[in-house]
């Protein structure tokens, strides 16, 4: 996970970059670059880059680069249709064996101009200046796997993949930025805030567009097309097809000339991932040397405990996988005192187990991990007769919608009265209104401050977008699956806290685009969710696995976890700091505490994320600034002028 920064001063007599400031932005990135770096000023415009090799065509690059036109590019990311621009571009390559993803990326941009960003599928964040048009874009990819932030004022833009190089620019505390605090409490900060007042972040699948004058544009490059369809004759089909992309989506993210580790939990998605991956590795497809699995077990928490299906993976691969059990690595344990929660990030609440990783991946050798987030979403993991019969209900074809209500009825054993008003005709209304009608309307958490309720409408803030531009609301179920990936995926926590590189098969784009535009009944049936993926991975599972129809609950560890920490953790929020600025009430959260220490609190979920959000409030207030300009001397800096670059020109 290579880390970026840079610095645009605006206007047309701009000056030239601070290089001290610009040595305070790649100081702050050093920790993510153990392979090095430069910082790289022309005019107006710098650069940092740090640099995390994960392939052999990433060690040949040299960041930033500056083309002979006098183009500047930083890029931090994994190409994944190398092959694709490679053909389309081979004129404008260089005539070596082996290219850089950087050196086509920038081929790329002087073939197409700003258009090229949408023709470039993989993870990835970019910063490019172009010297002609006196333009900066910066771009994040469409699941917004890279983090990629900006503070702007009337002088000067800064951008980084790390908000503590943002922060260090400054000599004084940054405000707290509450509609970040109140999408934090609800359904999730929009993409483009964080916790800092005039600190944003790129959004996922958008292109910034920043002028030397100072004007800034934020555009989508990419979105998902409700109009495409795919429509094959057979199941056969679509299982062939749907294979292809997974695989594909694997493959991609095996491109590393280390061992690479997986995350195996026992389920279908992970699983599948692991399994899929054994396959192209054995049978020397891709790059990886070796893959190595690392689990979560509990043995004290038996209903979270999965490690009987994680065993039959192992075994179907005749290799052990790393455990890390919650009794070595606590969910909830204090933090190390070097630590700094620079986000409100759940992560840290299980900071044990994503240090066990890090430790395993070190000891290994390793810097890329396959997560399996995004596979419920995206394959039809939520299983019930919404959206099919709402979709029938809504084109008029009442005959079939009665038998398939009576399939429903039957797989599900529900009334068909009952899925008929609440699956069907309830789904007719807005959000608003379904909310109403079917008793559905989220409770906010009984601790949530009524003032702060209000004003910042968090009641309303728990309903789902209406996604208008789809037509079905199949499409729209499909669509809000994959926004839901992407909020979790685009918030970057687990790559803020330890800085390895974790990619997810799941948010693939051809993967995305191919789920999206095919029928609904290959994702779920009645009687069946997952269709086309159970069919497609039929002999490369384990049995017990590929025919699971359970989950792995958490909810067991979380709240032996509350109750072992139930004294530090009323000590906290005893004089809490988010009951001191009005978003929370003191004694209501001490009575879900109490319910969470003997099993039965509801809000679980919202419950973890206050006590996240107080102790990233504690630690913002607590250290003695966050904002402290770190004692470095400009080093690495180049100087240079677009006649005379210094990076091999593409």
């Amino acid at each position: 996970m290579s880390a970026l920064a840079g610095i645009l001063n605006f206007g047309s007599n701009a000056a030239a970059v601070d290089e001290y400031d610009l040595a305070k932005l790649g100081a702050a990135l050093d920790s993510r670059g153990p392979d090095g770096g430069f910082d790289v000023a022309s005019g107006n415009v710098g650069m940092s880059y740090r640099a995390f090799h994960t392939n052999r065509e990433s060690r040949l690059e040299a960041q930033p680069l500056v083309s002979r036109e006098g183009h500047m590019l930083t890029w931090n990311g994994r190409l994944d249709n190398r092959d694709d621009l490679i053909r389309q571009l081979r004129a404008d390559l260089p005539h070596t064996n082996t290219i850089p993803d950087l050196t086509l990326v920038m081929a790329a941009y002087l073939k197409w101009g700003k258009d090229c960003f949408g023709r470039v599928v993989g993870d990835f964040c970019l910063a490019l200046w172009d010297q002609r048009l006196r333009v900066l874009y910066l771009v994040r990819d469409v699941a917004g796997t890279r983090a990629l932030k900006y503070h702007v004022d009337s002088h000067r833009i800064a951008w980084s993949t790390e908000t503590t190089a943002l922060l260090a620019l400054k000599d004084h505390a940054w405000e707290i930025d509450e509609e970040y605090i109140a999408g934090a409490m609800s359904l999730g900060p929009m993409a483009h805030l964080t916790p800092y007042k005039n600190i944003l972040s790129v959004k996922p699948a958008h292109v910034l567009t920043v002028r030397a004058t100072g004007e800034v544009r934020s555009e989508r490059y990419w979105r998902l097309d409700p109009s495409k369809a795919i429509k094959y004759s057979t199941d056969e089909q679509y299982q062939e097809h749907a294979l292809e992309q997974f695989s594909e989506a694997i493959r991609c993210r095996l491109r590393s000339d280390r061992p690479v580790f997986a995350e195996l939990s026992g389920g279908l998605d992970s699983s599948a991932i692991v399994c899929l991956a054994d396959q192209l590795i054995r049978k020397r497809e891709v790059q990886a040397p070796g893959l190595e699995t690392v689990s979560h077990v509990f043995d004290e928490s038996p209903t979270s405990d999965e490690r009987h299906y994680i065993r039959l993976v192992e075994a179907q691969r005749q290799i052990a996988g790393n455990h890390i059990k919650d009794e070595d690595f606590r969910l909830l344990a204090p933090l190390p005192n070097d630590i700094t929660i620079v986000t409100p990030n759940p992560v840290a609440l299980s900071f044990g187990f994503h240090s066990g990783i890090h430790k395993a991946m070190e000891r290994a050798g390793s810097r890329v991990l396959l997560s399996g987030l995004g596979g419920d979403q995206m394959f039809g993991g939520v299983y019930g007769a919404y959206p099919e019969v709402a979709d029938l209900l809504a084109s008029g074809r009442f005959l079939t919608l009665n038998q398939r209500l009576r399939a429903w009825s039957k797989a599900g054993k529900r009334s068909y009265l009952g899925l008929l008003w609440k699956d069907a005709v309830v789904r007719q209304f807005p959000q608003r209104m379904q909310a109403i009608t079917a008793g559905r309307a989220a409770q906010l958490p009984p601790w949530y401050n009524a003032d702060f309720s209000r004003r910042m409408k968090l009641q309303q803030r728990m309903l789902a977008k209406e996604l208008r531009s789809f037509p079905t609301h199949s499409s729209r179920d499909q669509a809000r699956g994959f926004l839901s990936a992407v909020k979790s995926i685009s918030s970057c926590w687990r790559t803020e806290q330890f800085g390895i590189d974790v990619t997810y098969p799941f948010a693939h784009r051809p993967l995305v685009e191919f789920l999206q535009a095919i029928p609904l009944d290959q994702l779920i049936r009645p009687g069946e969710n997952r269709v086309v993926m159970r069919r497609m991975l039929a002999g490369i599972l384990p049995d017990e696995i590929a025919t699971r129809r359970t989950k792995g609950n958490p909810r067991e560890a979380i709240f032996r976890a509350i109750g072992r920490e139930s004294g530090r953790l009323r000590s906290v929020f005893d004089n809490s700091r988010l009951c001191a600025r009005g978003y929370i009430d003191k004694e209501p959260l001490f009575a879900a505490l109490d319910r969470a220490r003997h099993g039965y609190e509801t809000h679980s979920a919202f419950l973890v994320q206050t006590i996240s959000l107080e102790f990233w409030l504690r630690d913002l207030e607590t250290r003695d600034s966050l904002t402290r300009s770190p004692a470095v001397l400009p080093r690495r800096l180049a100087w240079v002028h677009a006649a005379e670059p210094v990076r091999p020109a593409v």
